[in-house]
């Protein structure tokens, strides 16, 4: 075989190699998985923060969150964007801490609602 013909051999397999391991490093898991990952997200933490903020107070205000078909979609979305960069077992290691979360967060239903103080990172008392 001419040296030619080798180089191109070995040209089209470092090719297919390092497209294939591109292929691999890109492609995390099946856009499906994906999907569904971030919804469930999404779901359980709408869940979360109804379960431990509504109904409570910041000054006069009584926390209330729109219907559930309205913040869904935004935090779906969220969840789809910050998970981009995540391996499939940062994204289920994330899902399992929500769902620890959900379950503390349950505690909170038919408790007295509270007033909530709020403070700023940065701010300080004058």
């Amino acid at each position: 075989m001419k040296t030619g013909h080798k180089l191109a051999v070995l040209g089209c397999l470092a090719v297919v190699v390092g497209s294939a391991v591109c292929w691999r490093w890109m492609f995390r898991m099946p856009l499906k998985e994906f999907t569904r990952y971030a919804l469930y997200m999404a779901v359980m933490d709408d869940e979360i923060c109804r379960n431990e903020l509504e109904g409570n107070q910041i000054g006069d205000v009584v926390i209330t969150f729109p219907p559930k078909a309205e913040t869904l979609q935004e935090r779906y979305h969220l969840f789809l964007q910050t998970n981009r960069a995540k391996s499939r077992r940062q994204i289920r290691e994330e899902i399992v801490e929500m769902e620890q979360r959900l379950q503390e967060s349950r505690q909170y239903i038919g408790q007295p609602k509270e007033q909530l103080e709020v403070a700023f990172s940065g701010e300080t008392d004058s």
